[in-house]
């Protein structure tokens, strides 16, 4: 019987971890130094333990392929992922000794981009209501309470002690807080959507995890150019922390193109177009060549046991991609339209032009 390689999605996590910035290397007591090896050695045996457990669950499962595992990124899973890489490799349990192994979390990416932003936040929003622990609450918060902004007048016309008491805090909710409150509920909006949507248990997601790591590239590019000060510099502070994961598309797991490509609504030239949008016109080609060569690395890989499938049985799999519906407007399926259109348009004025010619040739 044919055993499929699986793809694991969970969040692995561990309390310990080594901050290799702020261990006090170099300092100059030998009972630190010693104390800093005993740590290492002791998060380097949890960090096995994980893959250990790991291990052991999915044998219990009956798995013994792995395609990917996803994790959020923590230096303990970094040593897990690598004992499972040990451990299964030589089993010959992992596709392409497990060069894709490991998936990093774009949820936990998502939250730890949003949460870096929100440290910028000015004092409208706290003047609303104040700033909650988990930013999709703070989300949920602003969206509710932009839609009471008449309230606030009625409550100082019905209460004469409620602004009083307001600007002993963070002061009067003014008409520019509003404001304010209203974008950043508009901003908020789309990442709270493509967190709901990459978090989906009930339909496929590997094929849009590129379309919508896109999609917040180009929000980020835009809102840095904001005219609000404000919202300009907590642009800028989540466009650095979504370059440090995913500014290098070198640096990315391969398989989140092979998924999109592999999405009959994107396919290759849709990739192309959004990797030259989203780096250099040379890293995306570099890329792309990367890519075919591992899409017929996979293909030689599952060709013979497809074969083999396809001989004993004809029945077909259904694998529904009813994802939620969108809301938001997708702004790089918009510009790569656009492109093409033009690429039309001009392919149609030179076959007018040459026709004409050719037509006045003849007369």
């Amino acid at each position: 019987m044919l055993t499929e390689p699986t793809s694991i999605e969970g969040s692995v996590k561990f309390p310990i971890s080594i901050d290799s910035e702020n261990s006090g290397v170099g300092a100059s007591s030998q009972t630190k130094g010693t104390t800093r090896k005993r740590k290492a050695t002791h998060q380097s045996h949890k960090s096995e333990s994980i893959g250990m457990v790991i291990e052991k669950c999915l044998l219990n499962w009956g798995i013994d392929k792995l395609f990917t595992i996803t994790v959020d990124h923590a230096s303990s899973n970094d040593v897990a992922i690598g004992y499972l890489r040990k451990k299964f490799n030589p089993r010959g349990g992992l596709v392409q000794n497990g060069k894709y192994l490991r998936m990093r979390c774009m949820t936990h990416i998502v939250n730890l981009i949003v949460v870096e932003g929100l440290k910028e936040i000015n004092k409208s929003v706290e003047r609303v209501r104040g700033l909650l622990d988990m930013w999709n609450s703070t989300y949920l918060m602003l969206n509710t309470a932009q839609n009471f902004e008449r309230a606030f007048e009625r409550f100082e016309e019905q209460d004469t002690n409620f602004r009083a008491e307001l600007e002993r805090g963070e002061g009067w909710p003014s008409v520019d807080d509003c404001d304010n409150v209203r974008n950043l509920r508009d901003f908020l909006e789309h990442f709270y959507e493509v967190t709901l949507c990459i978090s989906g248990t009930s339909y496929v997601t590997s094929n849009i995890f590129f379309d919508e790591l896109s999609e917040i590239d180009i929000l980020l590019r835009d809102a840095q150019v904001n005219s609000n000060v404000d919202f300009n510099v907590m642009a800028i502070k989540m466009k650095e922390k979504y370059d440090k994961y995913w500014g290098d598309i070198d640096k990315m797991n391969l398989l989140m193109f092979v998924a999109c490509v592999l999405d009959p609504r994107q396919k290759l030239k849709y990739l192309e177009f959004a990797l030259s949008e989203m780096s250099s016109f040379e890293k995306a080609c570099g890329m792309m060549q990367k890519l075919k060569e591992s899409l017929y690395e996979l293909f030689d890989k599952y060709k013979p046991p497809l074969h083999s499938t396809c001989s004993q049985s004809s029945v077909l799999t259904h694998v529904s991609l009813g994802e939620p519906q969108k809301k938001m407007e997708r702004q790089m399926q918009a510009l790569y339209k656009k492109r093409e259109l033009k690429i039309c348009g001009l392919m149609q004025m030179e076959i007018f032009w040459r026709e004409k010619m050719d037509a006045n040739r003849e007369y």
